[in-house]
Formats: C-alpha cells, structure tokens, sequence
C-alpha cells in the first residue's frame, strides 16, 4: 500500500502513539466498471454460437463533489480561530485513509496505466482580497450541481468528468469556488508535490501512559503549502478542494500558464476560515509567557495567586504601622475591601472574600447543634478593628438566595422535610407500639423499623408457639371465675392541640435517635435525597455562582493572567447550609436533617474541590480544549495525578479548573487535537525547521540544536518558499526532482547529520520534520518553569 516508505515515522505523545505512513492507496479507484467474459472452446465447431460473452457493470463509490460532517475528524486551525498562526501550516484531518486516492487527476476518455501516486485533494489557503466571490475570507461558496459545475461557460476551466463518471445524482448540490487562473497557479501544489502534502496517520492509544488520547483509527492528513503573512494580521479562508479530472489544469499551472483572465471553477468539499493575527504574546507560547513572566521587566516572574496587588511591606509616611500591616495581611490572602451597611443604618466597609484564597483557608468555626441558620452566626468580628470579615456570612447568604430562585429545587427540598416528617412520626409511633417496641426483644427495634413489622410479630410468634397457646386457649377456656366487673374506661383529657403527644413523642425521640432510626429514616428517604445532592453537589463545584462573587476584584484577575488558588472549604459549607436551610420550618426539621440528610449528616461521597486554576485570555478561545492537569509530587516518573472536578468556560476569555487535591505541579498542555504542522523560529527571528530523527529506533526524536536550512543564512527558511500572490515568501517550494528544492536540501542535510533513511524521504518523513507536538508548560508550586 505504500511504496519504499513502508516503515512507518513513529511520534510519541504521553497519552497516544502516532505512526506516519505515505499512503494507503486503494486496491481500485472510485468509478463505473464494466466487466465482460468470454469463453472460448477449441476444435468445438459452433461453440461460439452458444457461448455468449457476459458483461456486468459495477460502481465503486466514493465522495466526489461533496463531503459529509462524517468525514472531517478535525481542522486546524479551528474555524473562526483567531491566533498567531504565522508558523502554521493549515491541515484537515480525514476519517477515511483512502478517500485522497480513491479518485485520479486524469480527464475522463484518458487511457489509465498504472495507480498514479498523486492524490487528488489539495488544501488551498487563500488571503482576503485573493477570491472575487469572497473579498474578506469568509470561506463563502457558490452552490450550484455537479452538472452545472462541468458545464462550459466562457472564460471558466473546470474538471473534465464525464457525465457518466457522475457519482450519483447530477442535480445534487455542491458548493464550489472560483479562482483566477494566475493566484491558481501561485498557490495549488505542483502536480509532483501533491502526494508530499498528504499522509496518513495510525493512532494507537499507548495505555501505560498517562493522560487525554486521540481517537483510535487511522486518518488521512492533507496538510496545505501555504503558511500565514509572518508581519500583518490576515484573515484566510482555507479549500479542500477536488482535482479530479483537472490533470491538464494542473499541468498548465506547473507550466506558469495560467492567467488572470481565466477562472477556475472546482468543488469545496470544505471550507473554513480563521485570522493569524502576528504577535509575539500570541498563541500558545506566548500566552503562557506572559502569564508567567513581566514583559515589562525580563525574566521577572509574576505573582500568580489568585489576590489584588500586595502593596509594599514598608507602610507609607503617615500611615498607622499596626493598621497597614492588618490590611497588608488581609490583601494577600485574597480578601478585598468592600462597602457595607451595617444594621444601624451606618455605612462601613467589611472585609470580603470568595471560596477562592491566596492561602490555605481558616477552618469554619463547630456548627451550632441546630447548624448555621443565619448569616449573622458566620460573620466574623474584628473587635480592634471595628471591622466584619463577610465571606462567610456572604456564602450562607448567597446559598440560600439560589435555592429559592431555583423552584424546582425548593419544591423537592420542601417535599423532602414533608416525608421526613411523616416517616419519622410512624417510626416513633411503631417503637412505641407494645409488643412492638418498647417491650420488645433485643431486635424489637428493628423489626418495628423493618417494612413488616406487624406480620414479622406475627412469624415471631408462631415460631415459639405462642400463636398455638392462643388458639388453645380460646379453644378450650376453663372454668372461668366470677369477678367483679372492670370499672367504666375513663379518657384523661390532654392539654393542647389534638395530637400534641405524638409530637411530643417525635420529638423526643429524634433527640436521641437509635441507630436502627437512623438506618431506617435514611433508607426511605435516600430515593427523595438523591436529586437534591446532586444539586447541592454542583453548587459546592460553583455552579450557578456570580463571577463577581467567585472573585471580587478585577484586579485580582487582570486580562491575560493565570492565577492559581486554594478553596475555602468553610465557604463553601456556609453556601451548602444557606441553600439546604430554605425548608427547614423548625428544630424538629433540623433533628431530621442531621439524622436522614446526605448533605447535613456529612456522609455525602461526593469530592470537595481544594484548590484550582482561573485563566482570563485570548487563550481559551484560541486552544479550544486547553488541558489543565495537576499532580502531586514531582518529576514524571513520581509524581501522580490529581482529579479534575470541574473545567468549565465562564465566558469568552475565562476558564476554570477545580482540583480535588492542593497539587505540587500544574501542568498546561495544549490538547491532542492541537497536534499541528508548521516551521519554527530560531533565535534570530528567522523561520526555520527544526529538525527531528528520521532512523529507527527514536524516530520524531528532535535532534538538540539542529535545524534547516544550515547555515541559516540572511533568508532561513524562505530561501525555500515560494511568493503567494501579494509577493510575499509563503508557499512551499518542495520540487520533489530538484536538487535545490526544499524536499531534496532538507533530506541532504537529514543523510548530513547521520540518517540513512533520508534517501527515502517522503510524505511520512516531510510530515515528521512539520509536526508540532501539542506544547507544555509546567508549573509549580512556589516557582513556574
């Protein structure tokens, strides 16, 4: 299926395995085929009289002119990204390996030899301005049929494809381009270089390896030639355009023949667009540069905790020593000055702060036993200051405002507290019961407990014979005794409300409840339970909170910033009570709530988030999938990871990841859907190739220090590019045949640096050298390298 590239080019990802192979080329193309038999019988007078020759027409079919959602795994880069691409070479990534050969350059009527090599896909970039139909780079298209498409129309070239080579219905709609014949011919791939442009791609997931996995198969990558304008923010619409039957087309773009008087008309099997906007803080790279480091001042590493800007430890002249060195104290923990009212109708400020800390968080003070049912028991009071610290308080507050917003939640909550209620009243009325109960066994409280309590007595006693003593006994009475009779049944009247002694009863129970009470209150109640833990469950993950509650203080989450932060786990207790208190109507309520609720017994499974990462960037936009991972220890061969409860887009540019555990390393990485193809910068700005391993058995291994071209000279890479139409050096200049082409230099150098398999150097090998892995940045805690 491949031809002398058959070892595959081997690139290794923590999560996945990838191996590169030239082709998969198709035992037959797409196409209608006619089939004829004949059969001959030698020295048989009249044989072929009777032997009839047979003929049988079949199709092999396979997209043409248009390409279904299913087809497309992934682009990039993404539509509508706006990044610096400059370095990147756009690719689209194909589900099916043997789509880019399953059809041919030639024009129908010519006469087929051999497979050719060259695929018939080409990924076409084009810059605003370039296309008639499409001024700004939308990746808009004309729709039209297929028939319509191989129409003749004056001053149009189109594919030479016989109506009969139609795949389906020739009405169908297509979406097609047209471009003028001289940009055609500065950007399409030359007809040798189209096969260097696609390979195919085996993902296998390695599962010793830690970490997120591509989707296992096999793909095909077409990769375009053309890479972004290197000084200007451009937008680009990018083509996946179909060759078929365009061989002469081809052929005369080679030839430089092409003009602009001439338009070519080819079908978009997809079109997407994107903006490379140049910047040095773009893009994955620079991003996390900034983040890390003040551009202002080199190497200078920034604060990355989550808190406004801790001003000097020296208070300024005037100021109070004592008072400055509280407030400084309070800043860098994360808390902010806000305005408060207080109860006397006075204006103050209070201290606030979020469930976010710039360090490890105090613990809530030990509930009260009915536990916290009003904000005023949270708020701390700093008595030499005169000041309230209002986190807490605030927590409880907001809990309880989102539960009653919420009415579903409240009405299942109210429901809850009615059933536990109830139930928890015809317990107490059965351990009452005699016989039951208070007079039982050792078991007695169970079996009244139990879902039979009544018919298991009943067993009880007709296990120990006491059932056939009864029916003795009224069987055969004896000779009963005159007595005098009972005196009349006197009812002692109760004081209070009808029922009173039953509550009572409830009361006293749920005081000092059993354990079997406990066991069964919970069992019946666990059905009604379940959704309200799991709504209090993502409200303890920051569900539905305001952002300007989760933090407080633009400045303590500037725009293009990383900060990282401990969870106050008593702010998020406080959120929990205030929501969960909203149907509590009394102690007995409360009593219920401790002894059969998830939420307030403390047994809820569910993780508690500790600490997390907050970015504000152009980045989340950019690197849709961004991985935030955190360990704990240090080192790849030590450390472990750290569950992710949550990561979740807030907003446009905000994202947030909540960790089960306080790690000792985050690491950022861009996904592995960002792996992509492109050239680098070297250190004089100039573009480059790094370069990487090409022999076995540490193939895609960069080689340190090494890059094409050698020596770099004034031009570096664009020595090796072509002009794409506004004259700038943009365009692949591979010229698979020529010594002085990129293809043939950068395998010299390759054989230069001690690699025997550059003499093949193909698709698969031009591919290992484009590649960029998905990129990394390591934080940890206390420093960021």
């Amino acid at each position: 299926m491949t031809d002398q590239r058959r070892a595959p080019a081997r690139v290794t990802d923590p999560s996945f395995v990838l191996h590169f192979q030239d082709n998969r080329e198709p035992a037959i193309n797409a196409g209608l085929y006619r089939v004829r038999a004949t059969q001959t019988l030698p020295g048989v007078a009249g044989a072929d009289d009777y032997l009839v020759p047979v003929e049988e027409t079949f199709e092999v079919r396979a997209p043409q002119f248009a390409l279904a959602d299913e087809h497309v795994h992934a682009v990039n880069p993404a539509p509508e990204a706006r990044s610096d691409y400059r370095t990147t070479l756009a690719h689209l990534t194909l589900t099916d390996p043997l789509l880019p050969w399953m059809r041919r350059l030639d024009e129908s009527g010519t006469a087929l030899d051999a497979a050719p090599e060259e695929p018939w896909l080409a990924l076409l970039l084009f810059a605003e301005g370039e296309l008639p139909d499409d001024p700004e780079s939308a990746a808009l298209t004309v729709p039209m049929t297929a028939a319509e498409l191989l129409t003749d129309a004056g001053g149009v070239r189109h594919p030479r494809i016989a109506p009969s080579q139609i795949e389906g219905d020739p009405t169908a709609l297509c979406h097609t381009v047209d471009i003028p014949g001289d940009v055609f011919a500065t950007i399409v791939p030359r007809t040798d270089e189209l096969r260097h442009l696609i390979h195919v791609r085996d993902v296998r997931p390695d599962t010793g390896l830690r970490g997120e996995q591509l989707a296992e198969g096999t793909y095909a990558v077409v990769v375009a030639n053309r890479l972004p304008d290197r000084e200007h923010e451009v937008r680009y619409a990018a083509h996946l355009v179909a060759l078929e039957g365009c061989r002469s087309i081809l052929a005369d773009a080679d030839a430089g023949e092409l003009t602009a008087d001439v338009r070519i008309r080819l079908a978009a099997l997809r079109s997407w667009s994107f903006t490379s906007n140049p910047d040095a803080n773009g893009g994955f790279v620079g991003r996390v540069r900034h983040f890390l480091f003040d551009s202002d001042e080199e190497h200078k590493q920034r604060d990355l905790l989550l808190r406004t800007p801790v001003p000097a430890a020296e208070p300024p002249a005037g100021a109070d020593p004592a008072a400055y060195t509280t407030a400084r104290a309070r800043l860098a923990s994360g808390r902010v000055p806000l305005a408060y009212g207080l109860e006397t109708g006075e204006r103050s400020y209070a201290w606030y702060r979020g469930p976010f800390t710039a360090e490890p968080a105090q613990p809530l003070p030990t509930p009260p036993a009915a536990g916290w049912t009003s904000a005023a028991q949270l708020m701390a009071y700093e008595k030499a200051w005169g000041l309230f610290d209002a986190g807490w308080g605030a927590a409880w507050t907001l809990g309880r405002a989102l539960a009653l917003a919420d009415a579903d939640f409240a009405a299942m909550l109210t429901a809850w507290h009615a059933k536990a209620r109830t139930r928890a009243a015809v317990l107490a009325q059965r351990l009452a019961a005699v016989g039951l109960g208070a007079r039982g066994t050792g078991g007695a409280a169970e079996r009244a407990l139990g879902p039979r309590p009544f018919g298991t007595l009943l067993e009880e006693l007709a296990a120990d014979g006491a059932a056939a003593r009864l029916l003795r006994a009224g069987t055969h009475p004896v000779q009963s005794r005159h007595a005098p009779p009972p005196e009349p049944f006197r009812r002692t009247p109760t004081a209070g409300r009808r029922g009173a002694a039953r509550v009572a009863r409830t009361a006293e129970l749920l005081a000092d409840p059993p354990v079997a009470l406990r066991t069964a209150l919970t069992a019946q109640l666990a059905d009604a339970a379940a959704p309200i833990s799991a709504w209090l469950q993502r409200l303890r993950l920051l569900h539905t909170i305001p952002f300007t509650d989760l933090v407080p203080d633009e400045n303590a989450l500037p725009a293009e910033s990383l900060r990282l932060f401990y969870v106050d786990e008593g702010w998020l207790t406080a959120l929990v009570s205030g929501a969960a208190g909203i149907a509590l109507t009394g102690e007995t309520d409360a009593a219920l709530a401790r002894i059969a609720a998830p939420w307030a017994r403390g047994d809820d499974e569910a993780p508690t988030p500790r600490a997390g990462v907050l970015i504000r960037s152009a980045l989340v936009q950019e690197c849709p999938g961004l991985l935030v991972r955190p360990y704990r220890g240090h080192g790849d061969d030590t450390r472990t990871p750290i569950a992710v409860l949550r990561q979740d887009v807030l907003g446009p540019d905000v994202l947030l990841v909540l960790f089960e555990q306080v790690p000792d390393e985050v690491e950022l990485a861009e996904p592995p859907e960002g792996l992509s193809f492109g050239v680098d910068i070297s250190q004089g700005e100039r573009r480059v190739i790094n370069l990487r391993r090409v022999d076995p058995p540490a193939v895609a291994r960069q080689i340190d220090g090494e890059a094409f071209p050698h020596p770099e000279g004034p031009d570096g890479l664009d020595a090796y590019l072509r002009p794409d139409p506004a004259g700038r050096r943009a365009v692949l200049d591979l010229r698979p045949t020529a010594a002085d082409g990129l293809l043939r230099q950068l395998g010299a150098r390759l054989a230069e640096l001690g690699q025997s398999a550059a003499d093949r150097f193909g698709p698969a090998g031009l591919a290992v050298q484009l590649v960029n892995a998905p990129r990394r940045q390591l934080l940890t805690r206390g420093t960021a390298r």
